[in-house]
């Protein structure tokens, strides 16, 4: 898919925004990597984020998991034209296998999910949208997150 016109620049906007002001992503050395206007990649490195057993602390995996639904929920509305204020809802996860390298989430809003997502922002002002992060480990799915993210035209 080619990545919608200003996707780069919605990129940078939704980097900065995270760096700017959530504190703990900076020390967590989160990033935004990647947006092609339909997936979203998000990733930490694991020096930062380890824990006592020299793997991917929990927590980090969350924050990351959590980061990346929200950034696939802002940059879809923006690429939609829109200035959203997005938070988390909800967030269920599921951690199978330990992460011993890059914290890694991605993110894959379907065409039914975008279609849910804009209409329920452009008819009411706000909406409540369910998106999936998987989390790898090589080849193996080592964290399944699933989260409920609000996004509102304005601040609450």
């Amino acid at each position: 898919m080619t990545p919608p016109s200003g996707a780069s620049t919605h990129l940078d906007r939704v980097r900065h925004k995270l760096r700017s002001q959530v504190p703990l992503i900076a020390h967590m050395g989160v990033d935004v990597i990647s947006w092609d206007g339909r997936t979203v990649v998000v990733e930490a490195p694991l020096a930062p984020n380890l824990n006592t057993h020299g793997t991917a602390f929990g927590g980090s995996l969350y924050n990351v998991a959590a980061m990346t639904g929200w950034s696939a929920v802002h940059l879809t509305l923006m690429d939609a034209g829109h200035t959203p204020s997005v938070w988390v809802v909800k967030g269920e996860i599921e951690y199978k296998t330990p992460v011993r390298g890059v914290l890694r989430g991605s993110a894959t809003v379907s065409d039914e999910v975008r279609a849910h997502l804009i209409a329920g922002y452009e008819n009411k002002g706000r909406v409540k949208v369910a998106i999936d992060v998987l989390i790898r480990e090589g080849e193996q799915d080592a964290v399944l997150f699933k989260g409920v993210f609000a996004a509102m035209a304005a601040d609450p």
